[in-house]
């Protein structure tokens, strides 16, 4: 029997699915960020988001420089080129456009909450971070970030991880079929866990496949159709960072990004331009320009008769 199409518009899945206050942890790590659907949150005016990820980058630079976001938990916030995320230096230090919360947590510690959180598990016990200054600086959490108590077992000191759980979970992966089957490849960072620790999940995917395709690499799916509520199909929509099989990281455009946003003025512009100005993500590959996809683009992959990633340039 054919399984029922979960397909929609990003415009659609965010109106339905991403609320006001929601907890949203977004997927990706070194790749893979759902670009285009952190552009339609900013677009549809979602606010007071608490936004949760291995890593922030200047999709999170740039849900925080619209005002979008109240607290963030992540391992780090930069601009990978390297540079600053000033829309995060600016709402940290001067309140702009709101004060925002940082939760800090180490890559194997927020890793270990988003497993608790996906297993449901009370807490994990472990001896990483006990002396440090995660331990003691606590912000929005609070008193929920750690705990140190001492092994039952042995006396000795533990630092107790809490679960990170989510209420909506949003990633962008190679493929996937019309009922939610995604799979990803590359880079996992610590997605398969968080994905799983969310309510709900929208699904972005560079394609759509029929599940057969998804059944010959069962080891590739990060998450199953019955966690997912809805499915996008947007081709480039981890732009401009990379998605292995099928473009590279756009490091022209990160430093274009870090060169306007270091002013508010220059923020402005840059949002003007390719966000709020265009509709969808159509439009911003209109923009983009085939030169620049060319450019990018790695021609896909071919494992063993099994395609990795075929693109046509749009």
């Amino acid at each position: 029997m054919a399984k029922a199409s979960k397909l929609m518009s990003m415009r659609e899945a965010i109106k339905k699915f991403a609320r006001d206050g929601d907890k949203i942890y977004f997927g990706g790590f070194v790749h893979a960020a759902p670009f285009a659907a952190v552009h339609e949150i900013i677009r549809q005016k979602k606010v007071n988001l608490t936004i949760s990820s291995l890593g922030g980058t200047i999709e999170f630079d740039q849900m925080i420089g619209a005002g979008c976001v109240t607290n963030q938990i992540s391992s780090y916030c930069w601009n990978p080129i390297p540079k600053p995320m000033y829309c995060f230096k600016r709402a940290m230090e001067e309140g702009k456009p709101n004060k925002i919360k940082f939760e800090e947590f180490s890559f194997l510690s927020l890793s270990f909450a988003y497993f608790a959180g996906a297993m449901n598990l009370p807490f994990i016990g472990t001896k990483t971070l006990l002396g440090s200054d995660f331990v003691t600086y606590r912000s929005h959490m609070g008193e929920n970030k750690l705990k140190i108590i001492e092994s039952p077992f042995n006396g000795e000191k533990v630092c107790l991880i809490p679960p990170i759980k989510h209420d909506l979970g949003i990633l962008q992966v190679q493929r996937s079929d019309r009922s939610g089957n995604a799979q990803l490849w590359g880079m996992h960072g610590s997605t398969k866990y968080g994905i799983n620790s969310c309510k709900r999940v929208i699904v972005c995917a560079e394609e759509i496949v029929e599940t057969d395709v998804i059944r010959q690499n069962p080891d590739h799916t990060i998450v199953p159709e019955f966690r997912v509520d809805a499915v996008v199909e947007e081709p480039w929509g981890g732009h401009p960072t990379s998605m292995t099989g099928f473009y590279d990281r756009d490091q022209k455009f990160y430093a274009y990004y870090a060169k306007l946003s270091k002013t508010q003025e220059g923020f402005n512009r840059f949002m003007d331009e390719w966000v709020y100005g265009i509709k969808d993500r159509q439009e911003y590959l209109k923009k983009m320009g085939k030169d620049r996809m060319d450019r990018v683009s790695t021609g896909g992959w071919d494992i063993g008769g099994q395609s990795f990633g075929h693109y046509k340039i749009y």
